[in-house]
Formats: structure tokens, sequence, C-alpha cells
């Protein structure tokens, strides 16, 4: 994944029409950046290991315990051997859970930055934005997708409460030759009408 910023990436020719961000916009679905969810995609069938660890590691730890004592005849020292050995065995399973946990991040901050594209979305909607996602603008400009859980957050506020005439407006301010030339329509179509009668 390239590292350049937005700004030395974009080209005439690949700005998007206002009404085309807006879609992109709507068009997310929050439940795609859930980490939690991503992590149950990613754990699979193997979801049982988290489930059954607390049980399995108090099973293991009584029969690892008593089939000590049964064999050696020392209680608390076939305890201690169990309890290292279980306590080995959660360290294997926590590795695996932080994994899981690293693969679900790494999973999400690419479904962002397939949502972002090239030309990137957020950015360009930083003056809709309440100023506490400053540092989420700046990172996305960079193409850093860090803050996961802010991004979340302001798709869906600009989901909600985003005013579209006042995006279309400000859209035409910053890229005025993509602006539809209405009055030019207009003026073409007075004509048409007056040369026919």
């Amino acid at each position: 994944m390239s590292e350049a910023p937005l700004e030395q990436t974009q080209t005439n020719e690949d700005i998007p029409s206002a009404q085309t961000m807006l879609e992109r916009l709507h068009a997310i679905n929050l439940e795609d950046f859930d980490i939690k969810k991503v992590e149950e995609e990613i754990r699979g069938n193997r979801i049982w290991i988290n489930t059954l660890t607390i049980p399995v590691a108090m099973m293991s730890l009584l029969l690892f315990t008593f089939l000590g004592a049964w064999i050696s005849g020392h209680l608390i020292m076939s305890f201690l051997i169990a309890a290292g050995l279980v306590f080995f065995i959660g360290k294997m399973f926590e590795g695996y859970d932080r994994q899981v946990k690293w693969d679900a991040r790494r999973e999400t901050e690419r479904r962002i930055a397939e949502t972002e594209g090239e030309f990137g979305l957020l950015v360009h909607f930083k003056p809709f934005l309440p100023t506490r996602y400053r540092h989420l603008i700046q990172s996305l400009k960079r193409r850093r997708y860090l803050y996961i859980d802010q991004y979340i957050q302001a798709i869906n506020l600009l989901q909600r409460k985003l005013d579209h005439d006042k995006f279309t407006q400000a859209w035409y301010i910053v890229y005025p030759h993509l602006k539809p030339n209405t009055d030019l329509e207009a003026d073409f179509d007075d004509s048409d009408s007056q040369q026919s009668s």
C-alpha cells in the first residue's frame, strides 16, 4: 500500500461529482468495520476455543494433579507441575487470541483503506465534522487507518446528519470546473423554445 499523501495522487480526471461522493458515503455498511465481528469471521470454526478455555483449563488442572498424585504420591508437587503445564497451555491460547485480535485489526484497517480508495472519502467531508476528528482526518490523509472507532463514529454522524445541499455547494466551490452548467442549459432551452414558436 502506498504511503503517498492523498494530495499528491489526485488529478482532475479522478475527481468524482458531489453526488458520487454522497452515494459512496451512504453505501458504507458500518458493520464491516466492527472489530468483534471481524474477529468472529477470522476465528471461524475455532470460536469454541474461547468458550471452552476456562472449563478445559480447570479440568486439565484437576486431571493432571490427581494423575500426578496417583503416580508419584505427592499431591502438592503434582499440583504445582499441573499448574505450570496449564499456565503454559493458557499462554499458548492467549498468544492465539492476541494474533486473532491483531489480524482482525489489520483486516478492518484494510477495509477502511478500500472504502477510502485512492481519492479518499472522509477527508473531503472534513468541514462537516466536529474538530475532535482532526487527528482522524490527518491520519487518513497520510493513508494510515489507525482510528477505527473514530472512523465509524464520523461515518455514522455524516450518514445521519449531513446536509446534502450544503455539501454539494461546498463541493462545487472547491471544484468549480465540475459544476453542471445549469445556466447555460437553461439559456439553451429558452432559445430552443423561442425558435420553435
